[in-house]
């Protein structure tokens, strides 16, 4: 292993190690933090590790961000936390976490000190040193600003500030960063979300830039109701792990082996806000619905669902290889057949159209068989997932909208929107459409 210049590495498999190796991960995922004083760090950072993988051992660094990293009861956890456990430990590595000021995390990767920080935004400054993973998260920023009485004048202020107003942001954020490409100078930075939500309620900071669900678990802490703030939102931002090129020159398989297992390791959807919701319905879904019943789209079905019929086991083995392909990124000969057929290039034709705002669109039959589809889907039988219910006659004038989830294939954050395809003849479900919707891209503000 490599050296590091403040022996840094020296800490964690020497000292550390000594105090936390033993001590194994909790139920929940959590990890025991040593103390300052243990690891011989600056006293404003704190560490642990886990797993036993040392030869390709790195140290990574990450700030504390509720509820993606919290401490609780000296523990580190939260859902960033658990789903890096959980993939390390598939791939069998085992790591360091230093937790430090988010833009030492960041000059720490770029001087070579550590191996990666977490979570940041994709940022072409970080492009230049390091190497971004899979999304683990995805934030919502919103504008945040002091809700006023009626009867106060400025009431009428506006929820979101324009004219490259006075801002405030966390000191180090990936807010605060993107706040400067957007070309706004006055940043007030907040050394934390409590200092930065205390000063929009004093009326000190108008207007501020935040994640939402952090901002909420900051208001609750301070005691603070929603009633108290105006929220508008702004956009979606992917969150990843930056690793050290450095590193990866010395392990180049890891990030691809992470890359693989972080899907399997997401533990719970995004809901959809009502808002979210209701502007699907109002922008996405009557385009859905239009192609749904658009009579090119049902003779392509027509003709594939004229073709060969698998019973219960061929299809049951026939899903099994294309799943084991598609996570060796190959492709199965089932699946590279469906992708050559006048269907599959139709929804391809419909996704290239969608500007961005759709990263995948597939049909399946009333078995649950995907018959047609833009690109690989992640399996083949839909049967068991509640998407297929769409194929029952009592679904026909409904849609299925999922909840926010981040697909490995597209690299996209996607809520599927599942309709049933009404036989014109009939007026019964001859099959089903599902499309990926991007949500970063299809609700944008400007979108």
């Amino acid at each position: 292993m490599r050296s590091k210049d403040i022996g840094l590495r020296d800490v964690f498999m020497r000292g550390l190690l000594t105090v936390l190796l033993g001590c194994g991960v909790g139920a929940t995922g959590e990890i025991p933090v040593a103390s300052a004083q243990d690891l011989a760090l600056p006293v404003e950072e704190v560490g642990q590790t886990i797993g036993d993988g040392m030869d390709t051992f790195l140290i990574l660094q990450t700030n504390l961000q509720p509820p993606y990293q919290e401490l609780q009861d000296g523990m580190l956890s939260g859902y960033s936390i658990a789903v890096l456990n959980c993939a390390f430990d598939r791939i069998g590595i085992g790591y360091g976490l230093a937790v430090a000021p988010r833009q030492r995390n960041r000059e720490m990767v770029r001087s070579g000190r550590a191996d990666g920080f977490f979570l940041a935004r994709l940022s072409p400054f970080m492009d230049e040193y390091a190497v971004p993973s899979y999304p683990l998260a995805l934030e919502k920023w919103v504008w945040i600003s002091k809700r006023f009485s009626e009867s106060d004048p400025r009431s009428g202020l506006q929820t979101k500030p324009v004219n490259m107003s006075a801002v405030g942001a966390i000191l180090g954020s990936n807010e605060a960063e993107w706040l400067l490409e957007e070309g706004y100078a006055d940043i007030n930075r907040a050394p934390s979300f409590s200092s930065l939500v205390s000063q929009v309620m004093a009326g000190h900071v108008e207007y501020a830039l935040v994640d939402k669900q952090s901002f909420e678990a900051a208001r609750n802490e301070l005691g603070l109701g929603s009633e108290n703030f105006e929220l508008r939102f702004e956009r979606y931002a992917p969150l990843v792990v930056y690793f050290s090129k450095v590193y990866l020159q010395k392990f180049p398989n890891m990030l691809n082996d992470l890359n693989d297992n972080l899907e399997f390791c997401e533990t719970v959807p995004m809901n959809l806000e009502p808002w979210e919701r209701a502007a699907i319905e109002r922008d996405q879904l009557p385009s859905i619905e239009k192609l749904a019943g658009a009579s090119e789209l049902i003779t392509k079905i027509r003709t594939e669902l004229d073709g060969a019929t698998y019973d219960t086991e061929t299809r049951k083995l026939l899903d099994v290889e294309w799943i084991a392909k598609v996570r060796n990124g190959d492709i199965s000969l089932a699946a590279s057949n469906i992708l050559e057929n006048d269907l599959s290039q139709y929804l391809r034709k419909f996704q290239q159209a969608s500007g961005g705002h759709v990263a995948e669109a597939f049909v399946f039959n009333l078995r649950g068989e995907v018959i047609g589809m833009n690109r690989v889907t992640s399996d083949f039988d839909q049967s068991d997932e509640t998407k297929f219910q769409m194929t029952d006659n009592l679904n026909r004038g409904h849609a299925q909208i999922d909840d926010i989830l981040f697909d490995g294939s597209t690299r996209s954050f996607l809520s599927q929107i599942t309709v049933p395809v009404i036989d014109p003849d009939t007026g019964n479900a001859m099959a089903a459409l599902t499309v990926g919707l991007d949500v970063s891209a299809a609700l944008r503000p400007e979108s």
